[in-house]
């Protein structure tokens, strides 16, 4: 949600660069779903086809009834101040050019300005400058893809000059302010990684596989235990596959909510290697539905507490073969294994939770040592690999005792570090334990 009042919001959608398809998106359906998120309830669209444009958006929009928009087809050949003129409603109008790809995080920053203010990128990554060709420009990232302006900055305009043009003179001379792509913040939380946010212009058909294997790349979390470094080129390959069918993000949740319900039941029964192979390939899908979300910008309030269910899902396999090793005689104190265990992994969460308030980042990436410890720290991937080796071997009762203690350790480990950090009192004791 953002912290001050939209701006109304208008999208330049022309043909055919706002039609250029990236992982199974238009550029300007991938716009419609990044303005969804920052929760703007309409928009003005403005084409040079409108019909083809209108068409489009009918077949391919998801979600289409969370914004309305409102289509005018554009006579000139470029928008002028004269169309912005003839529909503003507001006192501030953020424009949007869907011929661009821009992250999401740059859009919410422009939808903040509280002053005049264009988009450029003054550092362009050397990843993102061939991408740039389309542009025609000598100064990369300064090709105009969204800015916002108030009705005094329009009003003292020529209605007949093209918007672009003013604005790429304004912020040449400074006239106007520029958010630079270069400096916002990089570093995002919930991936434990930066990810820079970027944006240029639709790529020609020879440099889509390149704008496309970007976007996936930005799909990936940071940090990870060593099963997950295995299963992300999986992950990845699958996303590139299903990002193109109609398959959302949350039906992919639903059917390995599934499986890993399926894992629990062959587990309670004594079927330990099909529970094991289900739970095996359950780690390698749950990696998957994150990354189409971000991918296809289809996040959900359902997708989003997709970790409740992920850990439901977990405790009960633990909790399967805590009855079957107990009803077996095979270990006795298997319920009190797992209690133990279970009463663990909620204060590791509670102590991560209380690093993540309190540092705005994991405690899996506060310091050089916490990164080292997730390779191989109690998880469920790393759970579950124990497991399946120790019945490869013949021994899967001591692969529950195994992973339990696994389990504790990681615990005191993560909590002792959370008490370390809780104790610095000061930013010289903070640089101390990192």
């Amino acid at each position: 949600m953002l912290e001050t009042s939209l701006p109304q919001l208008l999208i330049v959608a022309d043909s055919p660069e706002a039609l250029t398809d990236l992982c199974g998106i238009s550029l300007l359906e991938r716009t419609r779903r990044n303005i969804r998120q920052l929760e703007f309830c309409e928009a003005v669209i403005w084409s040079n086809s409108i019909k083809s444009i209108e068409e489009h958006v009918t077949k391919q929009s998801w979600h289409r009834e969370d914004v309305a928009l409102e289509f005018r087809e554009r006579k000139g050949p470029q928008l002028t101040i004269g169309d912005v003129q003839d529909c503003l409603s507001a006192e501030r109008v953020l424009v949007v050019w869907a011929g661009f790809y821009c992250d999401g995080r740059l859009l919410r920053a422009l939808a903040q300005a509280e002053q005049d203010s264009v988009l450029i990128d003054s550092d362009v990554p050397s990843i993102t400058a061939p991408l740039w060709k389309n542009s025609g420009k000598q100064s990369f990232g300064r090709s105009v893809c969204a800015a916002v302006v108030s009705t005094e900055w329009v009003s003292r305009k020529n209605r007949n000059a093209v918007l672009r043009k003013e604005l790429e003179s304004d912020v040449m001379s400074g006239r106007i302010a520029a958010i630079d792509a270069a400096k916002q913040q990089a570093y995002v939380p919930g991936m434990r990684r930066i990810v820079r946010p970027v944006f240029f212009s639709a790529p020609s058909p020879e440099f889509r596989p390149l704008a496309e294997r970007l976007l996936r790349d930005a799909t990936q979390s940071g940090v990870l235990d060593f099963p997950a470094l295995v299963h992300a080129p999986i992950e990845k390959w699958l996303v590139s596959h299903l990002c193109r069918t109609t398959i959302t993000p949350n039906q992919i949740t639903l059917g390995n909510g599934v499986l890993g319900l399926g894992a629990t039941v062959f587990y309670a029964y004594g079927y330990l290697w099909a529970g094991a192979l289900l739970a095996l390939v359950f780690g390698v899908i749950d990696g998957v539905d994150g990354k189409l979300a971000r991918l296809k910008v289809q996040t959900t309030r359902l997708g989003k507490g997709e970790h409740v269910l992920d850990y439901c899902i977990e405790m009960s396999w633990w909790a399967a073969l805590a009855y079957y090793f107990h009803s077996g005689g095979q270990v006795p104190y298997a319920y009190t294994i797992w209690l133990v265990f279970f009463v663990a992994d909620l204060l590791e969460r509670r102590a991560k939770g209380f690093v993540g308030r309190k540092l705005g980042r994991s405690l899996d990436d506060v310091s050089r040592f916490d990164r080292l410890v997730r390779y191989v720290a109690g998880r469920r991937n790393i759970y579950t690999w124990l497991f399946t080796f120790s019945l490869a071997l013949g021994m899967p009762a001591n692969g529950f005792i195994w992973l339990c203690f696994w389990g504790m350790a990681s615990a005191v480990i993560h909590v002792f570090r959370a008490l370390q950090i809780r104790s610095a009192s000061s930013p010289k004791n903070a640089a101390a334990i990192s």
